[in-house]
């Protein structure tokens, strides 16, 4: 996938940002386990928004209540935690990724039919390993 400059992007990715908020924390916690700061900082690297600590910690109780997360002191450090998914909650990121996609694609075809057409279109999500 090529680079997008952030200016084509910039209308409509703080409003995908924000309405897709738990699922895009999910997936970087799925990924790898992190702490709040860091998921805050790795959002605004990759997309340009930043979420505020009222927005990503209520959020991150919520899934830890859920039995999604589970948050644990890291090693040395009793202040910060790192957020880790549940097995059940693996299962729920996978799902909720998933379906995320599949309504992804199905949107792309209304809002641009030609698209059904092309092959190349594949908005799967997948761990780089050259990005890691």
């Amino acid at each position: 996938m090529e680079d997008v400059s952030p200016d084509i992007y910039e209308e409509f990715m703080p409003h995908i940002v924000k309405s897709s908020k738990e699922l895009l924390i999910l997936s970087m916690i799925l990924e790898h386990p992190m702490s709040a700061y860091d998921l805050i900082k790795k959002i605004f690297l990759k997309t340009n928004v930043l979420l505020s600590q009222g927005t990503v910690y209520p959020l991150l109780y919520l899934l830890e209540e859920a039995e999604i997360i589970q948050a644990q002191y890291g090693t040395g450090d009793m202040r910060t935690k790192i957020y880790h998914l549940t097995p059940q909650g693996r299962e729920i990121a996978q799902d909720k990724i998933d379906r995320f996609v599949q309504t992804f694609n199905h949107f792309i075809t209304l809002i641009d039919p030609g698209i059904r057409q092309n092959p190349v279109l594949d908005l799967r999500l997948h761990v780089d390993p050259v990005h890691v």
